[in-house]
């Protein structure tokens, strides 16, 4: 596979979930689109960053993935290979995830060692003669002493079975492992090991993440690209240096705009507020799903769904700048920025064309 053929590419991906006594028929039957025509492409050693509001579909699309759940539309392409069920079942092993609460992803009557040797021996990676070398050096691998092996999950702390859930993912030398908010159930300070851990396991082995989550602090550090999503649509991608100094999406802007500052002298930065309630999952609006909350919305807008366009023009999806909205221009604008942080405050949106936005002294 070329450098710069995708590792994991992404057409078109949907999943609809259908909403219990909506219907008799099930032609009748409301669905609530979780996932609504999502595509991006991941390279080798590298971090996408899925980032968007609870509930926009972006878990749904990294248990797609990984096979936990059946997708409704799209292709998926591996390694430059269609993943149907076939091959799908032949890769399976290159796709790993890593989940939120490590308590609840971690057997708690079987031993740190049983649960890493009995996936390698399943998969055929090693033997049980070789199962506890193999077990010491995973645990090494993500910082804890061999004796862990013999213990179980509860005599560890939160960022410790974390640890364990990663050794777990490495276990089969996947390719790609999806990382479904991974850190947002830990203190900071451990958060903060566990981010660094992760980064120096892609340095030494290479292995690409799409990391799902919804601080921006974190997916900042550790993305190279960036993907926002809002009600099962990506609305903006662009590289993470980019998408924080030239956001162009209003949703992108309000998101990096609610991300603290940690300086008292910018206490009284005045920041864009996305107010209002996200639209319904399931009687989609006409027009722009945003648009109802949007300070620079038109008429337009509410009756045309914009698509993803690129912005800079960049020859492969790396190098993109994709956006989704018709009125980057304005937005941009009508947005100020310093280091990063949007200084400038949207309202709800109007009737007609869009204005000139409120602004509010941040606390």
């Amino acid at each position: 596979m070329s450098d710069r053929e995708p590792l994991l590419s992404v057409r078109n991906l949907k999943k609809y979930y259908p909403v219990k006594n909506s219907a008799f028929l099930a032609a009748n039957r409301k669905l609530v689109h979780a996932v609504d025509g999502v595509s991006f492409d991941i390279y080798e050693g590298e971090t996408l960053g899925l980032v968007g509001e609870s509930g926009c579909g972006k878990s749904t699309v990294g248990r797609q993935l990984v096979g936990m759940e059946q997708s409704d539309g799209g292709e998926l392409f591996f390694c430059g290979k269609m993943l149907d069920k076939a091959e799908f079942k032949r890769q399976r092993a290159q796709l790993q995830m890593i989940f939120q609460d490590p308590t609840a992803s971690l057997n708690p009557r079987r031993r740190i060692y049983d649960i890493l040797s009995d996936i390698m021996v399943g998969n055929g990676v090693c033997t049980r003669a070789e199962a506890k070398e193999r077990v010491n050096g995973l645990l090494k691998e993500v910082g804890l002493p061999e004796n862990s092996a013999e213990r179980y999950p509860h005599e560890f702390s939160g960022g410790q079975r974390q640890r364990i859930a990663i050794a777990r993912a490495l276990s089969l030398s996947p390719k790609l492992i999806i990382c479904d908010e991974p850190v947002s159930a830990l203190d900071m300070s451990i958060q903060a090991q566990i981010l660094n851990l992760l980064k120096e396991l892609q340095s030494r082995l290479g292995v690409s993440y799409l990391f799902i989550a919804h601080g921006l602090g974190s997916v900042r550090y550790i993305s190279h690209r960036i993907a926002v999503m809002y009600l099962g649509k990506i609305v903006e991608l662009a590289s993470s240096a980019e998408l924080f100094k030239n956001p162009r999406h209003p949703y992108s802007q309000a998101l990096i705009s609610a991300v603290p500052v940690a300086d008292p002298e910018k206490r009284g930065v005045k920041r864009m507020i996305t107010v209002g309630e996200v639209p319904s999952s399931i009687d989609l609006p006409e027009g722009c799903a945003y648009a109802a909350r949007c300070p620079y919305a038109t008429e337009r807008c509410r009756r045309e769904r914009p698509e993803l366009v690129d912005i800079n023009g960049g020859e492969g999806s790396r190098n993109k700048h994709l956006c989704a909205c018709f009125n980057m221009e304005v937005a941009r604008e009508g947005v100020a920025t310093h280091e990063g942080v949007i200084v400038h405050e949207g309202a709800s949106a109007r009737e007609g064309a869009a204005e000139e936005p409120a602004v509010k002294e941040g606390a």
